[in-house]
């Protein structure tokens, strides 16, 4: 009984503890949830704000050119106004725009207003009129004297200061009198953008932009002129507050020429805002400098921390008094505990015995299953072998019927090649079966071998084994050193023989690909007698796969090995059959090639990309052995009808192949750097070659 007790002894704190630390862990996920979602919802306020200031910056500029240009084609149809533009007459022009500036100032905001000639000379400023004669160079005047249009955007004055301007070509009679430019301040710009969106608004500009001259001389006429030394790298050119925040002021202090978008809050003076900064563009795409927009936040912030600090009250509030509620509900538990875990000490004794008794059974019951799976294995194992050695025969029998097949159709065709008088044809035909019927023949031995190597009798010896202790077989299989060794060698023998099936059901697969080779040769040389031609779509690559898996038991057997160079190549239409004839001929020589030097490396690389050869795009084909090479005299001749360097050639592989690149509008040649450098032979077909073939 006291083992009883010491066992549940502190089951309340060994709960208690974890639960605490599981409630401290949740407020905290609570309030850091809480907090992410706040500052979620702010980071969305701040991306609504830049867009609305973006927008209230366009639209007031919008508004602005759009109202300049109204005023500006009233102007311009005053005939009085281009009387007086022509005789350059200033003071007429002084006198007649002087009541439209007094009157567009008030109601528009417009502060400049100028007449310019066409050499872009000012002749006058209407707001100045003591200063004319100046050239003016500002972008805006020269993009619209070179299209003649008007046009319009924010640029930078000489002065420095910035000013969304209107240019107008003024023609009369077709020809440009002079020009028309009117102008709104930034200031008055960012004035809005402030009064509309209850923002601060400041425009930093680099100095580099400024001259610091003319600019001085500028700011000595303002009522609050701005200190050229008031931060190092920019100069706060338009500021919609006289008071530039202490935060504002240390950022733009240590601000440089490199300028992007983004986003932080200030504190300062118990106030809290939204700072949001944009770059700053002219005309020319420039990055002038920033666009820094204030927005006071201080209530909301305010709300932010009462918040933060109410979730965790109300959580440590419920928290404390879950804490409480489980303290007297463990110590429950806890006496509980101790009286079933003196119940469960006499159940554990029970069981124990229990599953003695019921472990023995079990062994006897794995041991029974055992001994039925590896009787049915067996029976598997043995209609599965009868049933691959039925295949292997079958396959051994259409081989030999395959082969007497062809054999007959080869016969045929030279017969019928000499009736018709089509001797070439019939030599082409039996020298492209002949290449193929070598893999064939090759194929077909493969899997003779396979089937005569078969370790089935490896598998009747076991049966054999299994039959004789029939009867004690458990006991054989379990006790017996060579029953032991049983069950592994039937797992190993039957991993064998499914390896030997797989191999000879991919030979066959191989041997009939041939096959059907051999039939489309058949099918493409008739095409010398007129017969019609079938161009599809196809992926090259593809093509020159299946011709290297025609040739693999011969490229496998003398230890030739191929390097891809494929590029990207899109589908191209093509006659498949004559393709793959040319192909299949030039890999075969290049392997025979290489058989003639015994040591060299016997590499091929097959190569395929689109070249331009001045007559439109071109598919090219390259097949390069480094074998025995062709000598310079011989680089033309080896594509004539019967020429052959080898005793047993014929001499009608290469010509066929010519002759099938030129049906298709196509060439075949081939390159060497003389005996024993290898040679390249390419070749070259129209990228529309369903045109020419069809």
């Amino acid at each position: 009984m006291n083992d009883v007790r010491s066992v549940a002894s502190g089951v309340r704190w060994r709960v208690l503890l974890p639960l605490a630390a599981a409630m401290l862990l949740l407020v905290i996920v609570f309030v850091s949830i809480f907090v992410i979602e706040t500052r979620h919802r702010q980071a969305e306020d701040i991306a609504r704000t830049a867009a609305s200031v973006e927008v209230m910056f366009r639209e007031q500029s919008a508004e602005g050119i759009k109202v300049m240009r109204s005023i500006m084609e009233l102007v311009l149809g005053d005939r009085h106004l281009e009387t007086a533009l022509r005789a350059r007459d200033r003071q007429r022009l002084l006198e007649l725009s002087t009541p439209i500036l007094n009157e567009i100032r008030a109601r528009n905001r417009i502060t400049h207003f100028y007449y310019i000639l066409p050499d872009r000379t000012m002749l006058l400023r209407v707001q100045a009129p003591t200063k004319h004669g100046d050239r003016i160079d500002r972008f805006v005047l020269q993009e619209a004297q070179r299209t003649g249009k008007p046009f319009w955007g924010n640029e930078q004055g000489p002065l420095g200061s910035f000013t969304l301007r209107v240019a107008y070509p003024w023609i009369s009679n077709g020809e440009v009198i002079g020009y028309l430019e009117m102008g709104i301040e930034f200031e008055d710009i960012m004035q809005s953008i402030k009064n509309f969106l209850d923002v601060q608004v400041f425009v930093a500009i680099n100095k580099s932009f400024f001259d610091r001259a003319k600019w001085e001389e500028a700011q000595a006429k303002n009522v609050r002129p701005v200190p050229w030394d008031e931060f190092p790298a920019v100069v706060v050119l338009s500021r919609t507050t006289p008071e530039i925040p202490a935060p504002i002021a240390a950022y733009f202090g240590a601000l440089k020429e490199q300028h992007g978008r983004r986003t932080f809050e200030i504190d300062w003076e118990q106030r809290v805002a939204q700072t949001i900064v944009v770059p700053f563009a002219n005309l020319r795409g420039q990055e002038l400098g920033e666009l820094v927009v204030l927005r006071d936040i201080t209530l909301r912030a305010a709300e932010r921390r009462r918040g933060v600090i109410g979730v965790v009250l109300v959580s440590a509030m419920i928290g404390g008094g879950l804490m409480l509620f489980f303290h007297f509900l463990l110590g429950r538990v806890q006496r509980d505990v101790e009286e079933r875990t003196a119940r469960l000490k006499e159940a554990e004794r029970v069981l124990t015995i229990e599953q003695v008794e019921r472990q023995r059974a079990e062994r006897d019951l794995a041991l029974q299953q055992e001994r039925n799976e590896l009787l049915e294995a067996r029976s598997r194992m043995v209609e599965e072998l009868a049933a691959a050695k039925e295949a292997a025969e079958a396959a051994l029998r259409d081989n030999e019927k395959i082969t007497r097949e062809l054999r007959e159709t080869q016969s045929e065709l030279l017969s019928a090649a000499r009736q018709a008088g089509m001797a070439e044809i019939a030599t082409n035909v039996l020298h492209n079966v002949g290449n193929v019927l070598n893999s064939v023949n090759i194929s077909a031995g493969l899997v003779s071998s396979q089937v005569r190597a078969s370790k089935v009798a490896g598998l009747a010896l076991a049966v054999q084994m299994i039959d004789e202790h029939a009867a004690d077989l458990g006991d054989f299989l379990t006790r017996d050193e060579k029953g032991k060794l049983l069950p592994n060698y039937l797992n190993k023998l039957a991993a064998t023989l499914v390896a030997e099936q797989r191999s000879s059901i991919e030979e066959l697969a191989q041997l009939t690909k041939k096959i059907d080779h051999i039939k489309d040769i058949v099918a493409t040389q008739q095409s010398y007698a007129g017969a019609s031609r079938m161009v599809e779509s196809m992926q090259i690559r593809d093509l020159l796969e299946d011709a290297l898996r025609l040739n693999a038991g011969s490229l496998e057997r003398h230890d030739v090995s191929v390097v891809r160079e494929f590029a990207e190549v899109p589908l191209v239409p093509l006659d498949r059959h004559r393709v793959m004839q040319i192909l299949v001929n030039l890999i075969s020589n290049a392997k025979q090639a290489m058989d003639a030097v015994a040591d060299c490396s016997h590499r091929m690389t097959l190569g395929v990309d689109v070249v331009d050869d001045g007559d439109g795009e071109k598919l090219r084909i390259r097949v390069t052995d480094e074998g025995e090479g062709i000598p310079a005299e011989n680089l033309t001749r080896i594509f004539s009808h019967g020429f052959t360097t080898r005793p047993d050639g014929h001499g009608f592989g290469l010509h066929s192949c010519v002759l099938a690149a030129q049906e298709m509008g196509g060439s075949l040649t081939a390159l060497s750097d003389g005996p024993g450098q290898g040679a390249t032979f390419t070749l070259l077909l129209p990228m529309k070659t369903a045109e020419i073939a069809g």
